[in-house]
């Protein structure tokens, strides 16, 4: 049962009828090995300034985990074999996957947090930290001193770690150290971790600046990605008895927070008063006209390219068979692909009657692995829906215009609800 909602913005929407890649290195929370918050690349395909790499070496394996995960859909787990040597972590690499540096510093003074689960007592004594300025700065999870909240009792259960990102942890955490980032987090030990068969899981790993963060939704010009003082969505009149058209503005939604609870999500949908006015509608003379909405996030501003080909704010409609029949899907027209459903169906408050409606319109959250990047697989139904990593996106929004009627006002609400569990 959802018992806060923190922030609701309501828009008016109406109709009337007459590459390039941005850090995100200075965030108030980096996503060091999180998929819920915006953090580093971890695509090998995307060869962009901010990529990091998962390394071991030694006696340390490690290996993906699907199994209960703490945060979003995976978490990585370490098994220690301490009769040697052995370590590893997530690091900065370059265009040739080699390990380098980042500028850090504006986390001097946070914090390094993350979520651990262990196997074993043992466990205590694994050196875990960061690697800056060259140093390898370790601690055994067993230091209180250095780490809240561990406790080496509490067995195959989840538990939030924190260490203070500053001289007083340590010396050789400074801010001109921290300019020379390369391991966001490490594991390092030698054969005093007399134990082996240690099985150490971490996820959820991110770096926090002092403060409380914030959520922000800020509605944005297509044209030109302009910030705009308005509360109005509107739709170009050109698009009178088109197809599918997006609107001439679309809404940056930023979650850049550390909650103390974790489990929160994004929602979107429209609250028309009826679960079939799934958009903009009018009525006349008795009569309802509706414009079905479509919605679609990405976390750079359309229209851009990559490894992956083009990618447009164009909307078509296609028609797929799966395991529950028939069903048609929304795909960017403008790229390459024809099966790719990156547009989702808008809904309306009075349809979100079911687990699967309701994940269907969350654009982003802690359980879900991010942002909600596609609506399903091709062909295996609406009910497989697909998410990415990251907290910050640009929503763009959709309308359905060919059977718009002329003299009519459309309107709609459309709600942007961040909602903690």
């Amino acid at each position: 049962m959802y018992i806060k909602k923190v922030l609701v913005l309501s828009l008016f929407l109406c109709l009337a009828i007459s590459a390039a890649y941005a850090s995100n290195i200075g965030r108030h929370v980096y996503g060091a090995y999180a998929e819920s918050i915006s953090g580093p690349n971890f695509d090998d395909n995307l060869h962009i300034d901010e990529s990091v790499r998962m390394f071991a070496w030694g006696t340390l394996k490690t290996s993906s985990r699907t199994v209960s995960p703490a945060e979003g859909l995976i978490y990585t787990r370490c098994s220690v074999n301490g009769s040697t040597w052995g370590g590893g972590g997530v690091t900065f690499v370059n265009s040739s996957n080699e390990a380098t540096t980042r500028n850090m510093s504006a986390y001097y003074g946070g914090k390094l947090k993350f979520l651990v689960k262990i196997n074993s007592a043992n466990c205590k004594n694994i050196p875990v930290g960061i690697k800056v300025g060259g140093n390898e700065v370790c601690f055994p999870l067993s230091n209180s001193t250095v780490f809240s909240g561990f406790d080496s009792t509490k067995l195959n259960q989840w538990q939030e770690v924190s260490m203070n990102l500053n001289s007083t942890t340590d010396s050789r955490i400074t801010s001109a150290n921290m300019a020379e980032t390369s391991y966001l987090f490490l594991i390092t030990y030698g054969n005093d971790v007399v134990s082996s068969g240690l099985l150490l899981d971490f996820d959820y790993v991110r770096w926090i600046k002092s403060g409380s963060g914030s959520f922000n939704v800020t509605v944005k010009k297509v044209s030109d990605s302009s910030t705009v003082s308005t509360s109005n969505i509107t739709w170009a009149s050109s698009t009178f008895q088109t197809d599918w058209k997006v609107a001439e503005q679309y809404l940056e939604i930023n979650y850049d927070k550390d909650s103390s609870t974790n489990n929160w999500n994004v929602k979107l949908f429209v609250n028309n008063g009826s679960k079939d006015r799934n958009g903009l509608y009018a009525i006349k003379s008795g009569r309802e006209y509706v414009l079905p909405m479509c919605w679609r996030a990405t976390t750079e501003a359309l229209p851009y390219s990559d490894y992956y080909g083009y990618h447009s704010y164009q909307i078509a409609e296609g028609e797929a068979t799966g395991s529950q029949g028939k069903y048609k899907y929304l795909y960017d027209s403008g790229s390459s692909s024809t099966t790719n459903p990156v547009w989702l169906y808008m809904q309306d408050l009075g349809s979100l009657e079911t687990d699967e409606k309701k994940d269907y319109s969350t654009v982003m959250g802690y359980k879900t692995g991010g942002y909600h990047v596609r609506s399903g697989v091709y062909g295996g139904g609406p009910g497989n829906n697909g998410y990415e990593s990251g907290s910050k996106v640009c929503l763009y929004l959709g309308a359905n215009c060919k059977n718009a009627a002329g003299g009519l006002k459309y309107q709609g609400n459309i709600l942007v609800v961040l909602e903690y569990e």
